[in-house]
């Protein structure tokens, strides 16, 4: 029996740890590879361009509610013929993981800003 819980532990750390999401009664949890983690600022922000998570410009942005809505910014190709650059691998990761993630953030509960502390993406640390 002990061996049992031991490898369903190992397979639950081996799954948490390999970037899959697991579901745990009625709450969701994927670690962002964005923002440090911080499911707030991603899903109201995107990726970080000064934190070197993508390039400038952003080829994406959110939309409010924070759903998984979002838009293409129109400035990168191939919505843009013209644009300033080509979409990356971290521009379609953050956004696969936007759509996959900020849905049911929005779901496990409410969020609070915490007006008066400054801005959400400097709280406590600059991400």
């Amino acid at each position: 029996m002990n061996k049992r819980r031991i490898l369903l532990a190992a397979g639950g750390i081996a799954l948490v740890a390999s970037g899959i999401a697991l579901a745990q009664g009625p709450g969701f949890y994927e670690k962002l590879r964005y923002r440090q983690d911080d499911p707030f600022v991603f899903c109201t922000q995107g990726p970080s361009i000064e934190h070197n998570e993508i390039q400038s410009p952003k080829c994406w942005v959110p939309l409010p509610p924070y759903t998984g809505a979002w838009t293409p910014t129109f400035l990168c190709r191939p919505e843009n013929y013209y644009g300033v650059r080509n979409w990356q691998q971290a521009d379609y990761d953050s956004l696969s993981q936007y759509m996959t993630v900020c849905p049911q953030a929005r779901n496990s509960g409410s969020w609070t800003s915490r007006r008066g502390q400054g801005r959400a993406e400097d709280t406590p640390s600059s991400h």
